[in-house]
């Protein structure tokens, strides 16, 4: 037979069964084109035939119980599905490398440090309100006009650097120090900085001018700044301290009763990429929750948002454990604001019923510290 190897395609098929001949007089019969026949062992051969004619051949050889595999493929068709195979790689490496350069060219994340009186929130704020967002192209942002005009926002604000650094724009903020606030008092004297009762006076040099028991307001003078009386006076640095006890006071809403949305533990989250305003999924989620609660994570150029399940249940609690367990963390939140040389020596408090379930718990601290400035 006159075996054209210029066809598109030729397959090299491997051909079991038990009765090898019945199946080449079924496959000739069927005009199927063979060449090449090779028998590997009784019940196994090897046939070359066009690629055309794979389908056809393949249905034949099955309805007379044998088994087909593919050996080889080779012809015109085979070397252009090659070709067309590293075109697409070489297409989508050239697509790639675009995108990457293009993404390169824009800043994808701000970075914001300040210190303590401008937060970072102002400054980002700042920043929208001059059009510098995530996803502008590095060539649109001239960081030496950014930092005069950033300095041109805030009184607070001393000197800002801002610099790129790789896709990221990063902002550093000085701010200004103020001079402290002085309190209306005579020179050199000791005044109270908070309003108290007065415990004790340790004085090393000066006179004191309150006494135990007397209730001051802030500003008023602790301590003078002489020692001695009428005409043996003199003046001195005045030094000392006045231990005081200060009146605090914190309250906390805890809702005791009736219904209220508690997450169930069961959360569903989206990813995706944010190009230009527009949103590449990489993981979408099925959000199936009746009721939820919605967090979005927003920074960079991967963001993300996450579903939590939330259900109505009903509220029950012991009126006397949640003001036991409100009055520890008012106390736990005060002693974060205190010195460590302070040392609450007083506790009272209230409770009262506001409606809808929920009671307010008040609590009133006596805290022995120094009020001397």
């Amino acid at each position: 037979m006159n075996f054209d190897y210029r066809k598109l395609s030729v397959i090299t098929l491997e051909i079991s069964g038990m009765n090898t001949e019945q199946i080449l007089n079924s496959l000739w019969k069927n005009n199927i084109s063979l060449d090449n026949i090779r028998k590997v062992n009784a019940v196994t051969i090897n046939v070359d035939i066009y690629g055309e004619d794979y389908e056809e051949a393949k249905k034949i050889i099955k309805r007379a119980k044998g088994k087909v595999k593919i050996v080889k493929r080779r012809g015109h068709i085979v070397k252009i599905s090659r070709v067309k195979k590293r075109m697409s790689f070489l297409i989508g490496g050239i697509v790639f490398l675009c995108i990457v350069f293009s993404l390169s060219t824009r800043i994808w994340a701000i970075d914001i440090q300040t210190e303590k009186n401008v937060s970072p929130y102002d400054i980002r704020k700042y920043l929208n309100e001059f059009g510098i967002r995530q996803g502008l192209k590095k060539s649109e942002i001239n960081v030496y006009d950014l930092e005069k005009k950033l300095e041109d926002s805030s009184p607070e604000i001393l000197w800002v650097r801002a610099r790129m650094e790789g896709s990221s724009l990063k902002v550093i903020v000085e701010e200004k120090v103020n001079p402290p606030e002085l309190l209306s008092h005579k020179s050199g004297e000791i005044v109270a900085l908070k309003d108290g009762e007065v415990k004790r006076i340790f004085t090393e040099f000066g006179t004191p001018a309150v006494i135990p028991g007397q209730i001051v307001k802030k500003g008023d003078t602790l301590i003078y700044p002489y020692e001695g009386t009428g005409e043996q006076s003199f003046e001195v640095n005045p030094s000392g301290s006045v231990i005081a006890n200060v009146f605090y006071e914190r309250s906390l809403d805890v809702k005791v009763s009736g219904k209220a949305m508690e997450r169930t533990g069961e959360k569903v989250s989206d990813m995706y990429l944010n190009l230009f305003g527009k949103k590449i999924y990489l993981k979408k989620a099925t959000n199936s929750f009746s009721n939820y609660d919605k967090i979005e994570n927003k920074d960079g150029i991967l963001q993300s948002n996450t579903y939590y399940e939330t259900e109505e249940k009903d509220i029950n609690l012991n009126k006397d454990e949640v003001v036991k367990e409100s009055l520890k963390k008012l106390e736990e939140f005060l002693i974060k604001d205190l010195t460590n040389e302070a040392k609450i020596v007083g506790r009272e408090y209230d409770v009262q019923d506001i409606g809808d379930g929920k009671i307010k718990i008040i609590a009133q601290f006596a805290v022995e510290e120094d009020i001397s400035s």
